[in-house]
């Protein structure tokens, strides 16, 4: 069954929020229409495991992150830069949920060799879905779901506050604002089963990483991670202690 929280189409477009022409009933304006079709055409040299960008000569800093293999591989249709960074910062932060619709298709699409059990979304605190009125991580699971077919449960449980992890710079931070964040609601039984754990973005990897710990502790057989975007240099220029440079900025609030 659909969530029934998707706004409807309105004269603004979804990942510009600026009130232009809709293009064919969706709610983008032709420019950013253009620049979505574009934006799955990537030349970039991909780790083949988490997608991260690779450096030449250079080992990929989001495995080596991961030595356990907890995420055994990661899948998503899109880098998060312009007109899909667009549609999610509308996603999260302006209650667009129209942006959903437009990035579960082609999230589903690159996830069709997952051959997973279940889709596990990953969970917004109390105070966040209350300020929010929804999950962004859960919406997406359940238009995924409904596309290939596959349950989702929420069995992921986040049992204290966080701070928001756009704010936060260097990996150190980011796993120490995570730690003891997640647990699995009793009764849950994931004994043998393949799990895709869902999320919006993916920077650093500590999200995904905390939560396939998890999953992993209580019986999943398998985690990996679908995402609508994966951001660019997020591999490369997180570095314990030291923060990201110009070359990228983490997501937030516009």
């Amino acid at each position: 069954m659909l969530p029934h929280v998707l706004s409807p189409v309105s004269a603004h477009c979804a990942a510009c929020g600026q009130v232009a022409d809709i293009v064919d009933g969706l709610p983008l304006c032709p420019d950013c229409l253009k620049e979505l079709l574009k934006a799955r055409r990537s030349y970039d040299a991909l780790c083949p495991r988490c997608l991260s960008v690779l450096s030449m000569g250079c080992p990929c800093a989001v495995c080596k992150r991961d030595p356990e293999r907890l995420v055994s591989r990661a899948f998503a249709p899109f880098r998060y830069r312009g007109a899909v960074r667009g549609l999610i910062l509308r996603l999260k932060f302006s209650g667009d949920t129209q942006a959903a619709a437009l990035l579960a298709p082609p999230m589903a699409e690159a996830a069709e060799d997952a051959k997973a059990d279940l889709l596990v979304p990953v969970p917004l605190g109390k105070a966040r879905l209350r300020e929010r009125g929804y999950n962004q991580a859960y919406l997406l699971a359940m238009l995924v779901g409904h596309f290939q077919d596959i349950p989702v449960q929420e069995c992921l449980v986040r049992v204290r506050n966080t701070k928001r992890q756009s704010g936060l710079h260097t990996i150190r931070e980011r796993r120490s604002n995570l730690q003891g964040a997640f647990a699995m609601k009793p009764g849950t039984d994931l004994a043998g089963k393949s799990v895709l754990l869902v999320d919006d973005v993916r920077t650093s990897g500590a999200t995904a990483l905390t939560c396939a710990r998890v999953l992993r502790e209580h019986g999943a057989a398998d985690v990996q991670l679908l995402c609508a975007a994966i951001a660019p240099g997020a591999g490369r220029y997180f570095r314990a202690g030291k923060k990201p440079g110009k070359t990228y900025r983490l997501s937030g609030r516009k």
